[in-house]
This record gives structure tokens, sequence and C-alpha cells, in this order.
């Protein structure tokens, strides 16, 4: 068969770093099969430096195909990293067979990143080589504290290096002081190849701000206030042992106050905070600098490899608002829902009664096993025996209260327990277990790779990631808690092998694991859940959630889908949902004035959310999941369209139920990719707040 030339030219209007290039990946082996590590790297031209071009020659007779900006880095060996990617639900393709004229194709054809089929969609790149960290070093609240007076409108730089490098590679020299200094022996520059780590980017998340997307810094840093701005800088690095930040304070007119070093290698943990001293120019030691940080890795547990061929990340096909089963059938403990909350037994009820997506709590147990359950404690009712040596009730001073993560899954299957608000409110709050064995379905604690099995597969699943954090009363939630990536790693490992073809979406309360779950892999979107301003909550203390708006900031800094909003806050204000579809954000409600109806429908018909998770949903208005809904509408129009007349069999609960990846009803995001055509990606836009 004769070979057809494809070209690739694409139009990139971003700002490229020095070290960026452009590639193109896809479904020919020309082109990596969708590995970017066996990508084609394009040529920008000398002529039109945002133009790049590139073309194989091939035999296939189609190709799908998309773009994706990325950059080396030289650790132990040379990595490609992906800093953007196209992410739309459906890739570009080309008809190669029918499109080629003498054996050319796409010849004159002109892309533009990001833009396809009518819609923008770019996402940024997820964490791929075991040696690849990305550091967060987060600046805020009261972070700078100078020994002799309080200094106003600071400005910040943090320059990332490489201290086996006199200068270093990305451009940057460290300051000297007047005077000679003795070099080490040792102290000659580094023959590397390529650059250990990128540049370092800043996101500002103050509430003012207008830049919370990550961007490069200024010469002379970003303007930092304390108790008022909210700084993230960032960098990615293969050789993290011989990373180091050069922290610089600068007046508001520019001219250096102090600086300090931080070296990621010293620090004990994989987040956490730090106070480093800084100096003026003559060596005297003048303040100090509060930084927290965080070291996201690469998700370590075996689990299917993450290719550039599908994606979801960015993906929402704007509908009528989605309805989603708060904890399942809902809360059951202290609300009387039908069935016990975070069940398997609820999660199918919610389904049957025509949820589209059931919301459900995930978090880990002593023996690191993802399962479902809200609290981070339980209560342990020990029995006690008479002098007969017969057991006698428990008492009220016999509960005893344990986390979660201090119990196995088979203590937990087998201990008996009730809920922590069980002895305060014993008229009013269900017990956690019953007092006879029960149908596995119908039992607290299942397991996340359970419900991934068990629960009917036309469902979406909204996984609720519980971490604890601190709260604004000085409380911890649970402290000592498993380190961040082990814990996010095993709960992400479970989903990717065991939901190929389910509608999966991410959330948690903590911005943190927002933020890693969003690095470690490309498939899922990720919302952020926001508490905001309450007086039914315990607030947290990270700045982060201390309001709607700074929780849209930090969601777009991040690059997540989408926010989860606090009911009680938006009946006050909803401002914040015309904030986050200025930013390109979906817009979830969750909360307790949702057990009313007309607050439901002011959400859905006012406000215009995306998506509203309330209890026991359908038991009031019968309704019909809008997945099931568009495909047996789908079917009908192919009837009609097919000229077929023979009426076809719907499949079988039993069917429906199981975990056969042939099974029509896992094809529902293929078959809303076939049919959705041009309306399949990207955001659509809320309509406005009625006022």
């Amino acid at each position: 068969m004769a070979l057809s030339r494809v070209h690739f030219t694409v139009d990139v209007h971003r700002q490229l770093s020095s070290n960026e290039s452009v590639f193109v990946t896809g479904s020919s082996s020309s082109l990596g099969e969708w590995r970017p590590t066996e990508s084609l790297p394009l040529q920008s031209l000398d002529s039109n430096p945002n133009r790049w071009v590139g073309y194989i020659d091939t035999n296939d007779d189609a190709l799908k195909f998309r773009y994706f900006i990325g950059y080396k880095l030289f650790g132990e060996v040379e990595r490609l990293i992906v800093s953007a990617w196209e992410a739309h639900l459906i890739p570009r393709h080309v008809l190669i067979k029918a499109e080629a004229r003498n054996g050319e194709c796409r010849k004159s054809h002109i892309d533009l990143f990001d833009y396809y089929a009518g819609r923008h969609s770019c996402s940024e790149g997820w964490l791929q080589y075991d040696e690849e960290n990305e550091i967060l070093l987060s600046i805020h609240g009261k972070a700078l504290k100078f020994y002799k007076s309080d200094r106003l409108n600071c400005k910040i730089k943090v320059n990332s290096l490489d201290v086996r490098r006199r200068e270093g590679l990305n451009g940057y020299v460290p300051p000297s002081r007047d005077g000679e200094e003795e070099l080490d022996d040792d102290e000659e520059d580094l023959s590397l190849p390529l650059p250990s780590h990128s540049h370092a980017l800043v996101s500002v998340l103050s509430s003012t701000s207008s830049n919370c997307k990550y961007s490069p810094q200024s010469e002379k840093g970003v303007t930092f206030n304390n108790l008022r701005d909210y700084l993230v800088f960032r960098t990615r690095s293969v050789a993290v042992d011989f990373l180091a930040f050069f922290i610089e304070i600068f007046s508001e007119e520019g001219k250096r106050i102090g600086s300090c070093y931080a070296l990621p290698s010293t620090l004990q943990d994989s987040s956490g905070q730090t106070s480093i001293p800084f100096i003026n120019s003559s060596g005297r030691p003048i303040g100090q600098i509060t930084v927290d940080y965080l070291f996201i890795r690469n998700l370590r547990i075996p689990h299917p490899r993450q290719l550039m061929d599908t994606t979801y990340a960015k993906h929402w096909k704007k509908r009528s608002t989605i309805e989603v089963g708060h904890r399942g059938a809902g809360n059951s403990y202290t609300k009387f829902a039908m069935a016990r909350e975070n069940t398997i037994h609820s999660l199918n009820i919610a389904a049957k009664n025509g949820a589209d997506y059931v919301e459900f709590d995930v978090q880990l147990t002593k023996d690191k096993i993802a399962v479902i359950y809200h609290d981070f404690h339980v209560l342990l009712s020990v029995a006690r025996r008479n002098k007969e040596g017969v057991n006698v009730e428990p008492q009220s001073t016999d509960y005893h209260e344990m986390a979660l993560k201090d119990l196995t899954l088979s203590q937990l299957e087998l201990l008996k327990m009730d809920h922590l608000a069980y002895p305060e409110q014993h008229a009013n709050v269900a017990k956690l277990t019953s007092e006879m064995e029960e149908e596995a379905d119908l039992c607290p604690f299942p397991t996340l790779i359970d419900a991934l099995h068990k629960v009917d597969p036309d469902v979406g699943f909204n996984i609720e990631v519980k971490y604890p954090m601190m709260q604004e009363d000085g409380l911890h939630e649970c402290a000592n808690y498993f380190e961040r990536n082990n814990f996010v790693d095993i709960i992400l490992a479970d989903v990717l092998k065991s939901a190929p073809h389910r509608r999966i979406m991410f959330s948690s309360f903590d911005p943190d694991i927002c933020a890693m779950i969003a690095m470690k892999q490309n498939r899922y979107p990720v919302f952020f859940l926001c508490v905001g301003e309450t007086q039914r909550y315990a607030r947290f203390k990270d700045q982060r959630c201390s309001t709607s708006l700074a929780s849209v900031n930090f969601a777009c800094g991040a690059d997540l889908l989408g926010v989860n909003f606090n009911s009680e806050d938006l009946l006050v204000d909803p401002r914040p949902v015309r904030r986050a579809s200025e930013l390109g954000l979906v817009s979830f409600v969750w909360g307790e004035d949702l057990d009313k109806k007309e607050h439901i429908n002011y959400f859905k018909r006012d406000v215009g959310v995306d998506g509203i998770i309330y209890d026991r949903i359908g038991e009031e208005e019968r309704r019909q999941n809008v997945f099931v809904v568009e495909r047996e509408a789908k079917k009908a129009l192919n009837l009609v369209t097919s000229g077929d007349s023979t009426p076809q069999r719907n499949c079988s609960p039993e069917r429906d139920r199981t975990n056969t990846p042939n099974t029509p009803q896992f094809q529902s995001i293929e078959e809303e990719v076939k049919d959705s055509s041009g309306d399949q990606c990207e955001l659509i836009q809320p309509p406005p707040i009625s006022t």
C-alpha cells in the first residue's frame, strides 16, 4: 500500500518558555500510539515562531491525534514533561484515504492549539515518572516577619535552581555579596545536557486577584501583604535532591530587602510548614518567612498506563441540572433515609430512583483499604459481663471513640459500632450497625472496589475523598493521618483499575488533595468542595476555603473542572457561581438547605448550577437517569432513521449490574462521544443569575 504524507501545522497563541516545544501524538505508531514519550516533535518556523510544523508518512486509512506542549528535563536520564495538552473529549481526526491528494494530506490545513470543533479545551500535564515531583510552595497568612519592624506591600520572588550548578540552566544567577569568596574545588559548573527543573511559576489566589492561573513571575516578584494575600509557587523537578529555591523579598519600589534559600531535600515530610530566616545584603538576619510546602509525586501503585487517547478531565456536556444522590439515598443516621447511607444498597436505591450520579465518601482503613464511610471516627460499644459471666447490655459509659484509620477492614466488619451522635441524641440518631447479621449490600463500610463492581453502571460516581483538616477553632478532624501521596494513590489505583467506563468525578474539601488528584491522573475531573461563609458547619483554617470566591480562585489556579458550593453561602450571595462561570468552571451545590424543594428549584432555575447534591433523591418525585433517557432516545432515533421497525429488547436488571466490559451500559460514555458531535467538549456558560 502506498504511503501518504500527513502534515501537521498548528498555531500556538500562548507564551512558551525558552525550552518548551510543541508535539503531536495519536493513534498511529508514527505518533507513538498516544504515548507522549514517543510523540512527533514539531518545529517552529523562523518566519513565524508561533507556527509549528511537521509530518509523518503512513499507510493508515484514518488517524486521530492531539497536540501538546512539553519540555525536557534531565535527572539521571532525559525526560519529556507534558506542560499542557488538548483535552477535547473527541480527539482531532483525519480520514487519510478520503482526503489525500497526490499522496499529501492536510498540506494547507492550519490548526489552532486547544481549539477544535468550535471549542477551547486544554489541560495541564500529569506526573508520569517515578523521579518526577511537582513542588508547591504556599505563602499566606502572617508569613513575613521582620525582626525590627513590620513592612507593608512587600514583593516576593521564588527562583528554582540546581545546587550542582553555580549558574542556573534556566538563566538565573543568584546575587553575590561584595568581597571575594573562596571556591570549593568541586564548584565547577557541572555539565548537564538539560535543566533538572522547570521555571517557578506563581498563582495569586488573593480574593481580589484576576491572575489565579499559574504564570511567569515578574523580575521584582509578586505583591504580598500579611493576612491578605495568598501566593502559590510551583516547579517540576526530576532531581529533587539537588533542587533549591532562592527566595527574594523586595520593597514595593523594587529594592531587594532580603533573601534566603529553601532546600526541599531537608524537609521532613511530603507536606508541612517551615520557617526560614532571611538575610540582607550584608549577611545580617533581618526576618523570617513561613512557607507551606507540598510534594506531589506520580501515581506509583500499579494501574493501567495513562495515555492521551481518552480524557474527561475537562469534559462537561451542558444539560439540565445534573441531580446527585447524597450518600446514595441520603443521610440515614440523623435524617432517617430509607436505606443506610454509604452502602451498596443505598447507592443502588438512588440509582433505581433515577439519580444521575451518587455521591459518597471514601477513606482508608488501618490496612489501607479504601472504604465508603462519612465520619473519621466511630463509637465502639464494649460488652461487659456480670459476676455470673453473662453479657450485659452496654451502658452509655461503655462507648469508646476510635478513628476509622486505626481499625482494619475485618475489625470494621466484625465489631459492633454506633454513629458518633448516637449516645447524646439516642432518640434522633439511628444505630450504625444492627443487632443481627445482614446481607453484605446492606452493611456499612463497603469497599470502593465493591461499589465500582456492584452498583448500577448507568449511575455516575461523585467520589468525595475524605482527608482530615485543621478547623478554624484549632481542632484537627483526625491527627496523625496517612501520608498524602500514598493515601491518594490507593484510591486512584482502585478507580483506574475497576472503573474503565463509569462516569467518575472526584471532590474533596482539602485543596491539596484536589491538586494531587488532578496531577496524578489525566482521565477524571476534580471538583473543589467549598464550605465558605457558614453558621452551620465548622469552618476550616485553610484560607483557600474561607470564602466561596477564594475557592473559585483556587479551583481555577489548580486547573480543576469546577467548584461544589455550600447552599447556605449561595443563598446569601449567588455571585460566586457567576465568577466560576466567567473562569470556565462548572458549579455544583450541596447542603442542608436542599431538603426544601423550593431551594432545589431556585438553584436549578434561577442560579443555573450544573449539578445539585441532595438527600432522598427520587422519593417525592420519581425521575429517570438522564444518561439512560439519552441512550433510549438515541436507540429510538436509530430505529427511525434505519427503517427497522423491529423493537429492541432492553437489558434485564441482572445484565445491567454485571461488570462485563462488553455490556452495553458500560458504553454509555462512548455512546455519548459518538452521539454528541460538536457540543461534547468544554463548558457552556450557565444562564445569568437573576436578581
